[in-house]
């Protein structure tokens, strides 16, 4: 805790007591503390674990063998803890939302169905005979052969129209070799079923039974809607579902164990200009959702821009990876850190999933759509709004303005956390008696900090703090200047160092 909290608990110390501070917001954001605590003769530690690994990687080495060994041995017992069971979570935040509990709340994983493939296994098993990656000569379908190679997957069977014409297949080849692969390479048209077939018997001749496929293959011919003939919509279409639909009908008598579909995150969001090719990866990923209701493994995966392989990976391409990145608020990303979002995917069980590098702020701004009901998740989870970026809009208005948005912000917030109806949130209501309680006025401070990049004076709920009130104490901030959070002192401190998510 910090703050007031963590002066209290200092305050808790009887004389000659010692207090090891292991939290950073006070410090990154240089607070004050009152000292009359320690007039009890006692001692006040600020231990930093990240900053002690850095300076003193030896000493820390061995302090974290020592708590290893003395856990090992029973020396040093775990703080009690009350388990529950998964359908019991809701149970266990009420519990910890009122402090009704001792020690440690844990809920318990679901069980893992012990018939089911882990995805390690459903790798493994593909890994047992040849994979077929269809595009996989060149960009993104050639670095998720990479990637299958480096874990394990032997035999490769890489299919395109050109095939072995492809531009730079020797040095893809030779580094194929160099992962422990054996690659095999057919022109092909896989659109064309009776070509497709006679490619995958030749695969099945040559080397052990295909047990993996992956669809990587893709047309493009953006343009304006106004501007799509049915020949060019065609083109797109069959790239991407009429090849689908052969490999699912031509493999249904291999033992499969891997069949990834390769999808785009601008299906549920769209893309100015790729109206066919939305269209495409959307019928896509209807198939995957035909097989695995008719007991076939099937993943479809919507990418996001990749940064290093395919479209993107060329300097020309830089602007059209900034307009991506303004129009649907997708950041390129690289190829490898987003195939290896793929075992947790195939751990999920889900038929549909998207691996994208968001800024969902920037994407409201463009994307009416993120208003529906289905983004409703979307905003909770990354605190975004789709009125658009709330920092920026504050730069540039007047107190008064200010004031209003923040009134809206504040309410928004509140009724997210406590589930009220839009609106019913005024600004003379007080937080206490909305039912905001503790916990809920750290999530609304942590939300609040996010979006406005500042620290948010809110210390305690109580049932004479108004809506009004805070936005007031939140503008006089933003109006002196308020310093940055603790959070952005501290990335600024390590380096910047940023988490990457999977959706």
């Amino acid at each position: 805790v910090s703050g007031e909290a963590m002066e209290r608990s200092l305050g808790l110390l009887r004389p000659f007591g010692r207090f090891i501070e292991l939290g950073k917001r006070d410090f990154a954001e240089d607070r004050r503390v009152a000292l009359r605590p320690l007039r009890r003769n006692v001692t006040w530690f600020a231990l930093d674990a990240d900053e002690m690994a850095r300076a003193r990687p030896a000493l820390c080495a061995a302090v974290l063998g020592q708590l290893a060994r003395r856990l090992g041995e029973g020396e040093l017992r775990p703080l009690p803890a009350t388990i529950h069971a998964p359908d019991e979570a809701e149970l266990a935040f009420r519990a910890l939302q009122g402090s009704r509990r001792i020690g440690k709340l844990v809920l318990r994983p679901p069980a893992v169905d012990a018939d089911a493939a882990a995805p390690a296994d459903i790798l493994t098993d593909a890994a047992r005979g040849t994979v077929v990656v269809v595009g996989g000569t060149r960009g993104f379908g050639l670095a998720a052969a990479r990637w299958l190679a480096d874990r394990g997957v032997r035999h490769l069977a890489l299919l395109s129209r050109a095939g072995p014409a492809t531009p730079g297949l020797e040095a893809a080849l030779a580094d194929l070799v160099a992962r422990g692969a054996a690659p095999g390479v057919q022109a092909c048209d896989a659109t064309d079923a009776a070509a497709l077939g006679r490619a995958l018997a030749r695969i099945r001749a040559a080397g052990p039974p295909i047990r993996g496929v992956v669809h990587a293959g893709a047309v493009f011919a953006d343009g304006a809607a106004a501007a799509l003939d049915p020949a060019r919509a065609e083109a797109v279409l069959a790239a991407k579902l009429s090849v689908a639909e052969n490999l699912d009908r031509l493999t249904a008598d291999d033992p499969l164990a891997l069949f990834l579909l390769f999808s785009s995150a601008a299906v549920p969001v769209g893309n100015p200009g790729q109206l066919a090719y939305v269209a495409a990866n959307a019928a896509v990923e209807a198939v995957a959702h035909r097989r695995r209701a008719a007991g076939k493994p099937a993943l479809a995966v919507r990418w996001g821009p990749i940064a290093d392989a395919g479209l993107l990976a060329t300097q020309e391409a830089l602007a059209t990876a900034e307009t991506l990145q303004r129009r649907i608020g997708a950041a390129p990303m690289p190829a490898v850190a987003a195939l290896d979002a793929l075992p947790a995917l195939l751990a999920s069980g889900t038929v549909v999933a998207g691996v994208a590098r968001m800024e969902w702020g920037a994407a409201a701004r463009a994307l009416a759509v993120l208003n529906e009901p289905c983004f409703a998740a979307v905003r909770a989870a990354t605190g975004s709004e789709v009125e658009g970026d709330l920092r920026a809009a504050l730069a540039g208005a007047d107190a008064a303005t200010a004031l209003v948005l923040l009134r809206e912000a504040l309410a928004a917030e509140i009724a997210r956390i406590l589930r009220l109806p839009p609106g019913t949130v005024t600004p003379d209501a007080t937080l206490g008696r909305l039912g905001l309680d503790s916990l809920g006025g750290m999530e609304l401070r942590v939300a609040l900090e996010q979006r406005l990049g500042m620290p948010v004076p809110l210390t305690a709920v109580t049932d004479t703090l108004t809506v009004e009130a805070l936005a007031r104490r939140i503008a006089t901030g933003l109006a002196e200047g308020a310093a940055p959070t603790g959070e952005a002192l501290l990335a600024a401190h390590d380096g910047g160092k940023a988490m990457e998510v999977a959706a």
